[in-house]
């Protein structure tokens, strides 16, 4: 990674804002979520663009007001063409762009500010334009080239600190280009530099830096930058309609794109849902408001919930939204404020205070309003939250990875807290090892879910559809799924015959234990006796050669993958020897020790960059990465939720994505003749059969099928056997 200079206090700068990798306008908020928030921490804005169209200030109006009143200064570089109305036009136009003499262009310069003075909305505009230039808030150029046009599209914004975020890309300073409504806009896109960031962002960021300079100073061999001529500045002094800034802000607050609020998902503008999701929502009424959604990952948990609690809401009663982690916090309430931007919100837990919060009275008062609390699992089931809880009247709940509040330490909030309503979310609603657990969800949520999605399942969006669509290729990403296999070492194969003697034994002595009775000394020699052999396998040495291959193999440049490996050791073996063999690939690692910025700056690398994660368990639940489109999966899981969540990750959607890669390998022992005492190979089997009956290259099912064979597996009527016989192959995954 590249050096880094560290400022402990950014003083509200450009480093208290975190922007994404690259923003395009059919996904984001340009103003708002980019714009808007350089604007308010930077000093200086500095832009090239193709051409310019002063009512941009339509869209960023109130926060350049806020910027220059604040001292801040733009320099602006743009071409003098002028943006034809229309599709004909504009293509006539750009025949025609280059290729006029300059006094053309100084009066097309002066045609476009005619034009745009003719419309009483734009004239405003016009009119803030004068003001910048009056007050030398921004300074105008133009950009003209030889034989040609100036098209190229860059932007820095820099702090007081010295930090700045450079941007290129195909947006221009147009309304079309930074507005998000569908029927006036263009689709546009650009890549964001942080100068403190890594070593190729800083690069890049100082490139573009040294270019605009350049462009401004001297030129280059093609390109002239000149400023406004006299009779360009006394067009633009025409327009004087307020004396300051100050002025101009009811009309650009009344302009601001941010304050139209386009989105989809705001408050007031209704949202449509999918039909299978009006159905599952039906369902869960039908069922008295009790009941478990157990839907594939990708497609729409979330907002489904939202919609199934939305008459609670409206009604002002309480909605308690609980989730196991911080990111799944931060998720959950991104996703509310779009649904509900100005809804009261109490955030607890995942580094919110939710003590401190002065309104928080509000939440558990009888005032008939609507309003949520989000928090962590972690902080519900604390005996202060639930005292405070104990407060409101007649809460609902909702249980995101509801499978997880069934832990010792969580469920007391089911026990604890009287929820007439209740909503659990899961694609994988069972836990491991815990009977106890399992009771606590089953009679919060019911013995089976009242609808269900599988990853391989089907859904009409629309009642009318004729015919369903495929979860697969709709909601989430196809994949094509491979496996490798892994035999032991000698001394392996010797290790695990050896144990393999001592079950025979003990199951021989004692007969009730295959049937779960006995006593608890024996059952929990037997147990040590499975757990010690499932760890060969998970361990098997053979695995880190493979891991090499399968990249070798498989990997295609640009890729970014995830390797899943089983402990510390493993994950450090595998990532040495992948950086050996390609020693121009960034290799990372991510783990749980790992602190939270080591974290965060680990995951954006990965975003920004093609690259490989090798990881142990903590990337299965809530990290929300799409852009993964290759996992290779050392850890012998048998486990159906950490397969199922490990899937996910590789298969959710992201631009440009088209297909994932999913390489699974498989540690099969020996065969010794007894293959009933082998529940973990036949759960190997398993998985990787699960993996391939719902892959493009589904026909590798055959091969599985003949590996089955050997091992006395049935391949079809054992899918669930992760479930019944993981309790003593893998009862280190309970939680």
């Amino acid at each position: 990674m590249g050096s880094r200079k560290e400022i402990s206090d950014d003083q509200g700068g450009l480093r208290s804002f975190e922007p994404k990798p690259e923003y395009n306008t059919e996904d984001d908020f340009i103003v708002k979520d980019f714009y808007a928030p350089c604007l308010e921490r930077s000093v200086k804005y500095d832009r090239a663009v193709g051409y310019f169209r002063a009512n941009i200030y339509r869209e960023l109006g109130e926060d350049l007001l806020h910027f220059v009143r604040r001292g801040g200064k733009v320099r602006l570089i743009c071409s003098p063409d002028i943006p034809e109305p229309d599709e004909e036009a504009a293509r006539e136009g750009y025949k025609l762009r280059g290729k006029r003499p300059d006094i053309d262009k100084e009066s097309t310069l002066l045609q476009i500010l005619r034009k745009m003075s003719e419309n009483p909305k734009e004239r405003d505009c016009l009119d803030m334009l004068r003001l910048l230039i009056e007050k030398e808030s921004m300074e105008l150029y133009v950009a003209t080239r030889v034989g040609g046009i100036y098209h190229r599209k860059v932007g820095i914004f820099y702090d007081a600190n010295g930090n700045y975020i450079a941007f290129s890309g195909s947006g221009n300073e147009t309304q079309r280009a930074v507005s998000e409504i569908e029927d006036w806009a263009n689709d546009e896109e650009f890549d964001v530099y942080r100068s403190w960031g890594t070593e190729f962002e800083i690069h890049k960021a100082e490139s573009k830096l040294k270019y605009f300079e350049k462009l401004l100073s001297t030129g280059t061999p093609n390109t002239v930058v000149r400023p406004l001529t006299d009779i360009e500045r006394a067009e633009i002094a025409k327009y004087r309609s307020h004396a300051n800034f100050n002025d101009c802000i009811p009309g650009a607050r009344q302009r601001s794109l941010k304050d139209m609020k386009p989105s989809k998902f705001v408050k007031n503008v209704k949202i449509v849902p999918y039909y299978y999701q009006q159905v599952a929502v039906e369902q869960w009424n039908k069922n008295k408001n009790i009941g478990m959604l157990s839907m594939a990952t990708g497609t729409g948990k979330t907002i489904t919930a939202l919609f199934a609690v939305k008459k609670f809401i409206d009604a002002g009663r309480l909605v308690v939204i609980l989730v196991p982690s911080k990111l799944l916090l931060e998720q959950w309430s991104e996703n509310i404020r779009e649904f509900y931007e100005d809804i009261p919100l109490l955030l607890a837990g995942g580094g919110n205070n939710w003590k401190s919060n002065s309104s928080k009275r509000l939440f558990v008062s009888d005032i008939n309003q609507p309003k949520i609390i989000l928090a962590t699992m972690a902080t519900a089931s604390s005996s202060d939250f639930i005292a405070f809880l104990k407060q409101a009247n007649n809460p609902i709940l909702v249980a995101d990875e509801a499978h997880r509040i069934g832990s010792p330490k969580y469920r007391r909030i089911l026990t604890e807290i009287r929820f007439k309503e209740r909503l659990g979310l899961s694609a994988t609603p069972e836990r491991l090892l815990d009977d106890e657990g399992n009771e606590a969800i089953t009679k919060a949520f019911g013995e089976a879910p009242v609808y269900s999605l599988p990853l391989g399942g089907k859904v009409k969006l629309s009642e009318e559809d004729e015919k369903e669509t495929p979860i697969l290729g709709r909601f989430l990403t196809k994949y094509y799924y491979y496996y490798e296999i892994v035999a032991l070492t000698p001394d392996e194969q010797q290790a695990w015959n050896d144990i393999t003697i001592n079950i025979k034994k003990i199951l021989g002595q004692h007969p009730e234990l295959i049937e779960g009775m006995g006593t608890e000394s024996n059952r929990e020699r037997l147990k040590s006796l499975y757990i010690n052999r499932s760890r060969i396998l998970k361990k098997a040495e053979g695995k880190i050669d493979i891991a090499c291959k399968a990249i070798a193999e498989r990997y295609d440049e640009g890729s970014r993958w995830i390797v899943y490996c089983e402990d510390e050791v493993q994950m450090n073996l595998v990532t040495e020897s992948i950086r050996l063999q390609k020693r121009d690939l960034p290799v990372l690692k991510y783990y749980s020790s790992m602190n939270e910025s080591e974290r965060k700056n680990t995951l954006q690398f990965f975003e920004r960059h093609p690259s490989i994660i090798v990881s142990i368990k903590c990337l299965d639940e809530g990290v929300d990465i799409p852009i993964v489109d290759g996992a290779l999966i050392l850890a012998s899981s048998t486990n159906p939720r950490q397969y199922i969540q490990r899937r996910g990750r590789v298969l959710r959607k992201a631009k440009e994505k088209r297909i994932a890669k999913i390489i699974d390998v498989l540690v099969l022992p020996e065969i010794s003749g007894e293959n009933e005492q082998m529940p973990v190979v036949r759960s190997e089997l398993s998985r990787a059969w699960n993996f391939a009956k719902h892959a493009e290259n589904s026909e590798i099912t055959h091969e599985l099928w003949e590996i089955g064979t050997k091992y006395g597996t049935d391949m079809i009527n054992d899918g669930d056997i992760s479930l019944q016989d993981e309790e003593l192959e893998g009862c280190n995954y309970g939680i």
